[in-house]
């Protein structure tokens, strides 16, 4: 029996939640949190934010867990987030859930994709850009994981793309149909971001840098791509022209590398590595900064996919220069909220940073554009209206009103 326009029901599955770092939960909670028929299972380390409606499980026991003999706890992620869906799917009975939404599509789309065969359940499964390049990179001579993901992609009612350089990859290597392909920018919530007064922030600069000018990087740093490393080739130029400045550097990974060629480059006492921040400190980071810096380039075929950080900046009302590839033009509006440079050449990053250290009205003028555009645009409610309307054209009536 057909479903009712209020019976309609939302099952979604992710790795990734805020105050989880990772744009991919970002992109999810942006469109489904406010969404009081939608159940979201996530990692036991997940919290419902403020304003949220949906239900939030916390049912994944080992998302976020990584390694152990012969790696058993990333297999058990992988069996975790393909299975729970489907036993969700089960308990609901008569009535399950209208629609699945898979928040990548290896594995949580995996999940879907069974759902869909086994119980006749529509899904849709997000994608960042990342995900489509590693996997096609990937040497095997069977290529299980590129056929995986070009089945779930496929058999996927629609494919939510995280920008249009995401939307052109997928139809590009997976021969996704342009009709399922959709595109959804990643939201942040402004109410999650308590930001610090001027005397708290300047005191959290103080203490990382003193009085020096202070160029923020956030990231995991395994991510070669992001442009760590090109920023420290660029720091030599930016200190001949500025040369109260300083390189902080947080997020989750090993420096050692990036400290060695601080070192080798001659930069060691302007770089500062700031680990993995819990969010509240990372806030003040942002708030503490005098810009923002991620000079992302294309690397072996994977580029930035969006960057969340972006907006994470530009809400606090940071200039950012960032790489021009991937889909950070679309995060980052050159000349207009930050500045867009080749990531691989660092004289050009050298250049921005240096013009945007040496007129701050400029990089108040372009920080400030920044904050109103986020505010306008990647506050979550046209993500809403953008999967309502999916989902509305995918079951084939209204999900719900919304405001």
């Amino acid at each position: 029996m057909a479903q009712g326009k209020t019976d309609r029901s939302i099952l979604a599955v992710t790795n990734f939640w805020p105050p989880m770092a990772g744009g991919t939960g970002y992109a999810l909670r942006g469109m489904i949190g406010g969404l009081p028929n939608a159940v979201v299972l996530a990692p036991r380390v997940a919290g419902l934010q403020t304003g949220d409606s949906c239900r939030l499980v916390p049912a994944l026991r080992f998302s976020g867990r990584a390694g152990g003999p012969f790696k058993v706890f990333s297999v058990l992620q992988h069996l975790e987030i393909v299975l729970t869906p489907l036993l969700w799917c089960a308990r609901w009975g008569r009535q399950p859930p209208s629609l699945v939404v898979c928040v990548q599509p290896l594995f949580s789309g995996v999940g879907g994709l069974l759902a869909k065969r086994l119980l006749r359940i529509p899904f849709v499964t997000l994608v960042h850009g990342e995900e489509l390049t590693t996997v096609q990179d990937a040497r095997s001579s069977l290529r299980l994981r590129s056929r995986l993901l070009r089945a779930t992609l496929r058999s996927a009612s629609a494919v939510i793309c995280n920008a249009e350089h995401t939307r052109r990859l997928a139809a590009r290597l997976y021969d996704v149909p342009e009709r399922k392909l959709r595109v959804i920018h990643p939201a942040i919530d402004p109410g999650q971001q308590d930001l610090p007064s001027a005397a708290e922030a300047c005191a959290f600069r103080n203490r990382l840098v003193g009085h020096n000018r202070l160029v923020l990087m956030v990231g995991r740093l395994a991510q070669v791509h992001k442009g760590f490393d090109t920023a420290i080739q660029a720091l030599p130029e930016v200190l001949r022209a500025v040369p109260d400045t300083s390189l902080v550097i947080a997020g989750p990974g090993d420096p050692a590398a990036l400290a060695t060629l601080a070192r080798t480059t001659g930069v060691a006492d302007h770089v500062v590595f700031a680990g993995q921040l819990p969010r509240p400190e990372l806030t003040k980071l942002f708030a503490a900064c005098d810009l923002f810096l991620l000079p992302g380039r294309e690397v072996q075929g994977t580029a930035e996919g969006f960057g969340v950080v972006f907006l994470e900046a530009a809400l606090a009302g940071k200039a950012a220069v960032g790489g021009r590839s991937g889909g950070v033009a679309e995060a980052v509006l050159d000349g207009e909220t930050g500045l867009l440079v080749d990531g691989g050449v660092p004289g050009e990053v050298a250049s921005a940073v240096v013009r945007l250290l040496s007129d701050p009205a400029l990089a108040g003028r372009l920080g400030e554009r920044a904050r109103e555009r986020v505010l306008e645009e990647f506050d979550g409610r046209r993500q809403r209206r953008q999967f309502a309307a999916l989902v509305d054209e995918l079951l084939d009536g209204p999900m719900r009103n919304e405001p």
